[in-house]
Parts: structure tokens; C-alpha cells; sequence
């Protein structure tokens, strides 16, 4: 099938996560507004719910088919024989996923409460296996991707407009988040036939068994690595209320938005990766895994610190007065950015293509332990602030496991150094921004204002120091410029 450039696929791989951010900013400030906390709190305890059984559905098919898949991406015949294996094992998780979520239903009185809730957003599941989101990204079609993506986004705000218009409306508003997130998936079935067919290829029981095992050990990582994500949310509506879950909604929403930001610009080296792993190209491996850790700490650092700062504009302009109590929770969780988007380069982007899932495997269980012990304790006395302290601390573990683990393969000391000196610059920026947002102003204007200052003092910043990003980013302006002047 070719190989796509990796410039084309970062760029469309971004716009599709751009649109994933606006997306939330647009319709998550409606929603909050009209369902308040206690009502954003239910819709968001389901979906923690329902996640743990897409974990069991899904297996650890979606990172195993993105790295097996890509072996196969030149031949349609072997990456048939491979999707339909693959397909095969997620459509029977799937069905021991919804068995076990009916019975749960019915025998969990905090379960039933839920139902409704849960039918609902329990149809992700199935969506999610018939989208085989794992083979776009192996054969890096990311335009189509983006494009679908793109269109059932806009298809959601208008439903989510038309259809959500008081706090009674949860159910409907569970409803268009499913479509938005994952409904398109149909389509992906539907397309597929462009890459794979099914036809004439018969899959037995022998030729499933070789694939458990990697499976398994990525949904075994998978798992313990929810515990100090899903769980989080499962744990405060658990032993606190909804209006808990709300209020941690909402400070993690916008946290997780910059992080997927952050973490989806990597995401499109892992096929690279693998593919100089497979070749035992140790020179081009390293330099890319090098110059990935680096974007990561570029945009991680200045959106931790920025974030931080513009706290109490960002949740009453996102989600409204009623959601004051999440500044506070905002502020501890935003580290995670940073600690998480190191932990995926090392887990991902390092530890996958060269088949070291078990380290990533320890370091979750590791993580797992220390979030599951202090959830229990600080979620009881803080609710939402209790998970946030839980959650910073188990994904520091998890990092730092990750990071001694390793050692063998890349400098921790070099990428220290990149992390110092984008603190400083981000720091920096940090007063900058603090100071455009003591201005005499309407909330939403000293936002944009804090923000535009940020991006304005941090790039003036990289280019002072002629930072490696700046300079390509200067020259490909160039060349754009260039070309367009002799076009003429």
C-alpha cells in the first residue's frame, strides 16, 4: 500500500484531534449549563461503567492490530487473513462483555439505578468492534479517519442542540455521545472492503490461539492501567455522590483534551516505529523516539502551566458558576499531562514496537496498587480532590517504573534536560499569561487574551533559543512562502 508521510499523517492526525478539542468546547459548556453537575455526574459515571466492558471487548486488540497489522499493510491477502483473525476474537469478547454486563445490571443495586444509562451507552461497545479503528491506523489512512470523524461530529452538535434542552434530557445526551465518539465506526466496517475482504477465508480455532497471548498481555495492561483512569470516576459515584463525579468531570475534561492533544502527535509514529524495530534500524529508531519525547515536553510543559494558571476563566467559561469547586481539582490534576505523555512515549512509542508490553505491564500494576489504596482512602475524605491527589501520585509511579526500566535504551538524563528547559520557558510564560488575565475585561476575553499571550511569549521564547521545532517550523513557512511567491 505504500508508505504515507509521516509530516501528512501528524498534520491530519492533529486536525482530527483539533476537532476533538473543539468539539467538547463547544458542546460540553451547552451541556454542563443544562444538565448541571449532578446530571453531567450520571452520564459520566455510566460511561466509567461501560468502559471497563469495552476494556473486556476490545481486549488488547487495538494496539496489537496497529503493530501486527502494519507487518501486513503491502499484502491484502495476509492483512485479510489477519483482520478477520483479529475480528473474529473481538466479536466473541464482545459478546461475553454484554453477558456479563446484563447480569451485572440486574444483580447491582447501584447498577440498576443506572440502567437505562448503561443500555445506552453500552451500545460504544459494539460500535467500537465493528470499527476496527486498529487497521486504519496500521495501513496509516489517516485522511479518511479524520474525514469521517469530522462529519459525525458536526452530525452530534446538531442533534445535541436540536434534541438536549433541560436537565431531564441525560439520557439523550448519553445517547449523542456515543454517536459523536464512536458511531461513525459503522462506516469504518463499510470501507474496509477498500483494504480487506473476508471472503474465501476461513479462520479456525488454531489459527486465533497464536494471537492470545500478546492480546491478552495488552489487555491485562490495559486493565491495570484503567485503575488509575476509569476507576477514578467509578470510585467518587461509588463513595461520593453525582454532584462529585460532576465537579471531577469537569476539571478532567479540559485536562484530558490538552493531554490527547499532546499524546495523538506522537500517536502516528507508532507504525514508524514498529517498522524500524522490525528492521532493526536501531539508528533511525532512536533518533525518532528521541525527537518524539521531545515534541511531547514542547507541548506538554507550556499546556500544564498555562492551564494551571487560567484555571478559574477556563471552568466558568467551559462549564459554567455552578462548576467553581473543579478550579481547585483542575490545578492538581494538570501534572498528569506531562507525567502521562512521557508514560505513553515510554509505553507506546518505546516499549510496544520493541516488544517489551511487560514492562509497561509492571509499571501499570505498580500504579494500579498505589491509585486503588489511595482512592480509598482520599476519596472518601475529599471526593473529588482525593482522586485527583490519587491520580497524580500513581502516574508518577508509573512514569518513574517506566523510566528505570528504560535506561537500557534511552537517556533519561538527556530527556531531563529538555523537561528543564521547557519548565523555564513555560514558567516564564506562566507570568506572562497571569498578568494578561488581570485585565479589566469580559471572562471570555481575558481567556483568549491569556492564551494569546501564552502562544505569542512561548514561541518567541523557542525561536530565541533556537529551538529545534521553532526552526523547522520557520522553515516550512519558508518553503510554503517560496513556493507560493514563484507560483506567481
Amino acid at each position: 500500500m505504500g508508505k504515507k508521510s509521516i509530516k501528512i499523517n501528524a498534520v491530519l492526525n492533529l486536525i482530527k484531534t483539533l476537532m476533538g478539542v473543539l468539539f467538547p468546547l463547544i458542546t460540553f459548556p451547552y451541556a454542563s449549563r443544562i444538565l448541571l453537575p449532578e446530571g453531567i455526574g450520571r452520564v459520566q459515571f455510566a460511561t466509567s461503567i461501560i468502559s471497563y466492558f469495552s476494556l473486556l471487548a476490545s481486549l488488547g486488540i487495538t494496539s496489537y492490530g496497529v503493530r501486527e497489522g502494519a507487518k501486513y499493510r503491502d499484502s491484502k491477502r495476509d492483512l485479510s487473513i489477519f483482520a478477520k483473525e483479529i475480528f473474529t476474537i473481538n466479536l466473541c469478547s464482545t459478546t461475553v462483555s454484554y453477558i456479563l454486563l446484563f447480569i451485572l445490571i440486574f444483580i447491582v443495586p447501584k447498577f440498576y439505578d443506572y440502567r437505562s444509562l448503561l443500555i445506552v451507552c453500552s451500545s460504544s461497545i459494539l460500535f467500537t468492534a465493528l470499527g476496527m479503528e486498529w487497521l486504519y491506523t496500521a495501513i496509516e489512512d489517516f485522511k479518511y479517519i479524520t474525514i469521517r470523524s469530522i462529519c459525525f461530529q458536526f452530525v452530534s452538535l446538531i442533534l445535541l442542540f436540536c434534541f438536549v434542552h433541560s436537565k431531564n434530557d441525560v439520557l439523550v445526551y448519553a445517547a449523542i455521545s456515543v454517536v459523536s465518539s464512536v458511531g461513525s465506526n459503522i462506516f469504518n466496517f463499510l470501507n474496509a472492503r477498500k483494504y480487506i475482504s473476508f471472503r474465501h477465508i476461513k479462520v479456525r480455532f488454531s489459527d486465533l490461539k497464536k494471537h492470545i497471548g500478546s492480546v491478552m498481555t495488552l489487555f491485562i495492561m490495559a486493565v491495570t492501567s484503567s485503575i488509575y483512569t476509569i476507576l477514578d470516576t467509578s470510585m467518587i459515584g461509588f463513595f461520593s455522590n453525582d454532584y462529585q463525579v460532576g465537579i471531577y468531570t469537569a476539571a478532567t475534561k479540559i485536562n484530558r483534551i490538552v493531554l490527547n492533544l499532546v499524546v495523538s502527535v506522537g500517536a502516528v509514529l507508532l507504525p514508524r516505529l514498529s517498522y524500524y524495530s522490525g528492521t532493526n534500524d536501531k539508528d533511525n529508531f532512536l533518533k525518532l523516539a528521541y525527537k518524539s519525547s521531545d515534541l511531547i515536553l514542547a507541548l506538554a510543559v507550556p499546556a500544564t502551566v498555562g492551564l494551571s494558571v487560567l484555571a478559574p476563566s477556563v471552568i466558568e467559561v467551559i462549564s459554567g458558576a455552578d462548576f467553581f469547586d473543579a478550579v481547585s481539582v483542575m490545578r492538581l490534576i494538570n501534572p498528569v499531562i506531562i507525567i502521562v505523555g512521557m508514560s505513553n512515549f515510554l509505553g507506546v512509542q518505546l516499549f510496544m514496537p520493541l516488544r517489551k508490553e511487560k514492562w509497561t505491564l509492571y509499571s501499570d500494576f505498580a500504579g494500579a496498587f498505589c491509585n486503588l489504596s489511595l482512592n480509598f482512602i482520599l476519596i472518601t475524605w475529599y471526593g473529588a480532590l482525593g482522586a485527583a491527589i490519587a491520580s497524580v501520585i500513581a502516574e508518577l509511579v508509573v512514569t518513574s517504573v517506566q523510566i528505570f526500566l528504560a535506561r537500557k535504551y534511552i537517556s533519561a538524563k538527556k530527556i531531563m534536560v529538555s523537561f528543564v528547559n521547557y519548565l523555564v520557558m513555560s514558567l516564564i510564560m506562566g507570568m506572562c499569561v497571569y498578568l494578561a488575565s488581570l485585565i479589566s475585561a469580559p471572562l471570555l476575553i481575558k481567556l483568549v487574551a491569556g492564551i494569546f499571550v501564552g502562544v505569542i511569549v512561548y514561541v518567541i521564547e523557542l525561536i530565541v533559543v533556537k529551538n529545534q521545532w521553532a526552526i523547522l517550523g520557520i522553515s516550512m513557512v519558508k518553503t510554503r512562502f517560496n513556493s507560493g511567491t514563484s507560483g506567481k
